[in-house]
This record gives structure tokens, sequence and C-alpha cells, in this order.
């Protein structure tokens, strides 16, 4: 080969090699590389917002570039709670063969038609909310983000303790809470409960995928907070609860879905119950 193909060829490859760096970096620490996503997402345990674009061409693309993805405060936030992966689809420059192969894959498996679209995934690729591009900047989008976002990364089997906050979240995912009345330091039900089904990683990870857990706290030998007391007392009279452990499925709304409490058998059990009441 002469030395002009030569020189010709290396800055071929130098320029697909920088084009694909660029888009990784994206000036915002967006990825291009799903496999490099993953495996962030994995060690970091957070989930991937994953934004699929026309970049060159899609209007909305553009101007949620602009007005969200480039403002100071979605990339802090973002900094903090998401890893983001840009899957673009341009029209007036050539991706690596390898990247539009990816980025192909990718949205034949999620079924994107529309840009932009923007999925919030887990790491192990399922979908976890659905966005688009939303007029009002930044901060409107982060409200209607964010609230998925805290769902999905409540660590599997977390208890919430704030009913408003319970609420949110429920609005957010569309899934009920699962309200539990619990007397734990001297109801002995209650204590069954919580080692032979709530502690168990069955349900921990059904729980994560199903229901927002909100425990309700009636202890007699630990003090609460006057607030939580406050809060845990209106509940009680509100849906009136007499007996413990009394488990409530509400929705967003504070309607009753279903009610439950112990049941023998363990998690697939008591899981099962619970589904079938809900249906």
């Amino acid at each position: 080969m002469s030395t002009r193909l030569t020189t010709i060829a290396l800055l071929a490859a130098l320029a697909a090699f920088v084009g694909l760096a660029s888009v990784e970096a994206g000036g915002s620490g967006w990825l291009s590389s799903w496999k490099k996503a993953v495996d962030k997402a994995t060690k970091e345990e957070k989930p991937i917002l994953v934004e699929f674009s026309k970049s060159d061409t899609c209007e909305n693309c553009q101007k949620m570039t602009k007005e969200i993805f480039r403002q100071s405060k979605f990339r802090s936030w973002a900094k903090k709670n998401v890893v983001l992966m840009h899957v673009d689809f341009p029209e007036k420059k050539k991706l690596a063969d390898r990247i539009a192969r990816q980025n192909a894959d990718l949205a034949r498996k999620y079924k994107v038609e529309t840009y932009p679209t923007v999925l919030l995934v887990s790491a192990k690729g399922d979908v976890l909310g659905n966005f688009g591009y939303v007029e009002g900047g930044a901060e409107k989008w982060l409200a209607r983000v964010t609230p998925m976002v805290e769902a999905v990364t409540t660590s599997a089997g977390t208890w919430l303790t704030d009913w408003e906050k319970a609420k949110k979240l429920s609005k957010a995912t569309g899934r009920p809470i699962l309200a539990d009345f619990t007397g734990s330091d001297w109801c002995g039900w209650c204590i069954k409960l919580k080692k032979e089904v709530f502690s168990h990683d069955e349900f921990k990870t059904w729980a994560a995928k199903n229901v927002i857990l909100l425990e309700l706290d009636f202890p007699r030998k630990t003090a609460l907070p006057e607030a939580l007391k406050k809060q845990n007392d209106g509940l009680r009279t509100k849906y009136q609860v007499g007996g413990y452990p009394t488990i409530l499925f509400l929705d967003a709304n504070e309607k009753v879905l279903a009610k439950s409490g112990y049941l023998k058998g363990g998690p697939a059990a008591w899981i099962k119950d619970a589904e079938g009441k809900l249906k």
C-alpha cells in the first residue's frame, strides 16, 4: 500500500474514532455503547436513561437537547441519578457500523417508532418508564421523570414511612401502595409476617416491580417522631384499622383496592393471594 493510501486510511480510522468518542462523550456524559451503559448501570446501581433521537433532522430532538439535556439542572440531576445513553439515527452523517447496528437492534427491541423517545431502562433491560419531549424546560421535564426514577432506584424491599411520598410514587408508576399497619415491636403476627414473608428476596423482588411499600408502625417500646405518629394515627382512623397486622392496597387517590394480613405458606403463598385480590 502506498504512503498516501496508508495516510488516508489512518485519517479515516481516526475520524471514525473521534466521531464515536464525541458521541459517547456527548459533551455531558452520554454514552453510545449499550454494553458500557449496562456495565455502568450495574456497577452504580442506577437505571439507564436512553434517548432515541434523530439528532440532525428531528426538530423536537434538537429542542429537547437544547432546552433540557444541555441545561445545568438536568446535568446535575443526571449525574446523581441515571446513566445516560444516546441512541442516534442521524441522516446527514454516518455512524460507525458497530454503533449503527447496535442502535437498530435497540430500536427493534424496544419498538421505537417516533423521535425523540426517552426510555428509563433497568440494567437488566426492562423498561421502567417512557417519556418524550415536554415543553417548559428542564425543570418541568424533571418534575415528570424524577418520581419514576425515585421509585425504581429505591432498593428492593425498602419500606417508606412517608404517606405523601408513597402517593407521589404510586401516581408516577401506576403501582398500588402496600400499606402495612403493624406493631413492629410487640405484635406477634406482625413479626411473623415480616420474618416469613417480607424479609424474603422473593417478596422483595415482587414488591419492587409491583407495589410501593409503606410501613405504618404503632410501636410500644419506641417513640416515633411526633409528625410520623400523627400521620400514622390519622391513617389508622381514616381506614378504620382495628387490628394488626392489617395490609391495605391503596391507589394514588387513597382508594382501598384490597385487604390482606398474615398468611401461612411463606412469600409464594402470600404473593399469590395478594395478586388474586388485586385482579
